[in-house]
């Protein structure tokens, strides 16, 4: 092998580890972006925020209208949407969970029923198909059975069912 061609393949060899380092560096950088990103995401909802949870509420396959406007800092306009806009620490932070939310609202579910619309589904009743329904929540397509202690996030979707 001739001087020259020793020297470009020296070349190359370098070339090649200083583009390894620059992508090794430019992954870290990505890397410690979403941890820091992570890290500084608020886990409550506190006074100054204003999040938005979307729901629905399905009755045996079929879903209802969505809910009237409910007052107070956790409540829905009537659009499927749960507001979460704490105005004082009391109705924020580690306070603001569904139960407080669904206070605000007609609906009312508990690991066995659902009550809505002056009318109560309680687990076995039966859908118009004559298959067993059952009370459940959903909060970002898992089923949660601590739903009552559970602090939405901005941008869950939640989905109170009673149904097979």
């Amino acid at each position: 092998m001739s001087r020259q061609q020793r020297r470009a393949q020296t070349r190359r060899v370098h070339r090649r580890s200083y583009r390894n380092w620059i992508i090794g560096a430019l992954v870290a950088v990505v890397v410690a972006g979403l941890f820091y990103y992570l890290g500084t995401r608020p886990l409550y909802p506190n006074v100054g925020h204003h999040w938005h949870a979307p729901f629905s509420v399905t009755i045996c396959g079929e879903r209802l209208p969505p809910m009237p406007a409910g007052p107070g800092d956790l409540h829905s306009h009537g659009d499927d949407v749960i507001h979460i806009h704490p105005s004082r620490p009391e109705t924020g932070g580690p306070n603001a969970t569904l139960a407080a939310i669904l206070a605000a609202t007609p609906l009312k579910i508990t690991e066995t029923t659902l009550e809505i619309q002056g009318k109560t589904y309680a687990n076995g009743d039966r859908c118009s198909d004559g298959r067993p329904g059952r009370a459940r929540v959903t909060i970002n397509g898992r089923e949660r059975n601590d739903f009552v202690s559970y602090i939405p996030q901005d941008g869950d979707k939640i989905e109170f069912r009673f149904g097979p």
